[in-house]
């Protein structure tokens, strides 16, 4: 019996994770190493030194990533996160344009676009709570999709369809301080990075060790069974697409950090959702809710760093080709954990089926 735990307590979806994050590093390793001995260049194009700096562009989207889990782990699902990160940054950059030319410091003009843009973003992710709350016989899916083409056309109504830009501005992009690097035993590390695992330790603790968190589980078993148990099923999923939301926006904010000169259009941020639903079904969420665990999110983030990293730069391939493997690997992912269920499920029916035989045998 102990043995057996032991075994099964290898074999959780983040063991597995860590599995093929291990894998992926050693065949990167390898291939690194065939085309240095091949001559193709002279230094190791993989390494620590190389990835860890490399994983800013994809923590970008992480934030979203942490609040999508949640949504997920309630079995909903929120498309509109990439179009209201759009439009926080949006209210941000029109803001702090407006408070300038009105005479105010530029600092505090700055600060007050960036609770701004919190807000709006936090506003989006409540509206969305408060729609799917109210309209129970529509799919999550169809109400963050007509919210989706709402904030995105606020965002074209806001920026008229230009691209704002503060390239001279010192007091602007003073926020590009974000996407810095710190330099830590000879490696870069992005500031993003000590954010993005500061956001996830608090998600973890809320979420695997907090009465929140385990209504918000309990939710995403059985929102009906919630209910009747007295669990305030409404109020819960408001709060967590508020939550989503906020972290939207936290994305803006580095996304404004990260942009080389400082500006923002109105299609910013397109396809982020799918990045951050990606993500955090590696992670093991899923609509099937109930289920999932910060850290498996962590290492998938680890993950989708490295498979793009290693398929671009080692197996030098184009764009198109890594997110078809990410794809590929995503997909795999979904099908995995439903065929191991579906094996144990038929180990278990078979074990019933040969003892209610043996018992029949005896008698």
């Amino acid at each position: 019996m102990e043995k057996k735990k032991g075994i099964k307590s290898l074999l959780t979806w983040e063991m597995l994770l860590v599995v093929l994050l291990i894998v992926l590093w050693a065949v990167f390793s390898l291939k690194d190493q065939s085309n240095i001995a091949a001559g193709q260049y002279k230094k190791a194009a993989f390494g620590l030194k190389q990835l860890i700096p490399g994983l800013q562009p994809y923590m970008l989207y992480g934030f979203m990533t942490l609040g999508m889990m949640m949504v997920l782990a309630m079995g909903d699902i929120d498309i509109s996160v990439g179009a209201t990160g759009a439009l926080s940054a949006s209210v941000l950059f029109v803001l702090y344009g407006k408070f300038t030319a009105g005479g105010m410091d530029a600092k505090l003009a700055l600060a007050l676009s960036i609770i701004a843009g919190l807000v709006t973003g936090t506003l989006c992710g409540t509206l969305n709570g408060v729609l799917i709350t109210k309209f129970k016989e529509l799919f999550a899916m169809i109400i963050t999709l007509s919210t989706m083409l709402f904030f995105r056309g606020m965002c074209y109504l806001l920026l008229g369809g230009n691209t704002l830009v503060y390239k001279g501005d010192d007091v602007f992009n003073s926020i590009k301080v974000l996407s810095n690097n710190v330099k830590i035993a000879g490696i870069k590390f992005p500031v993003i990075l000590f954010w993005f695992l500061g956001f996830a330790i608090v998600f973890y603790i809320i979420l695997h060790h907090t009465t929140g968190g385990r209504k918000l589980f309990a939710v995403g078993t059985n929102a009906v069974t919630s209910r009747y148990s007295g669990i305030k099923v409404d109020r819960i999923k408001i709060i967590v697409f508020a939550v989503t939301g906020l972290m939207s926006a936290v994305t803006a904010i580095f996304y404004v950090a990260s942009a080389s000169s400082g500006s923002i259009r109105a299609d910013a941020m397109e396809g982020y959702e799918m990045y951050a639903i990606a993500a955090a079904v590696l992670g093991g969420f899923s609509t099937d809710g109930g289920k999932g665990n910060v850290i498996g999110v962590i290492i998938s983030m680890i993950i989708f760093g490295l498979l793009k990293k290693g398929l671009g730069t080692v197996f030098s391939l184009v764009d198109s080709t890594v997110n078809l493997s990410v794809g590929v690997v995503l997909i795999l992912s979904v099908l995995l954990p439903n065929i191991v269920n579906d094996i144990s499920k038929a180990r278990k029916l078979k074990a019933q089926h040969d003892a209610i035989e043996k018992e029949h045998a005896q008698a």
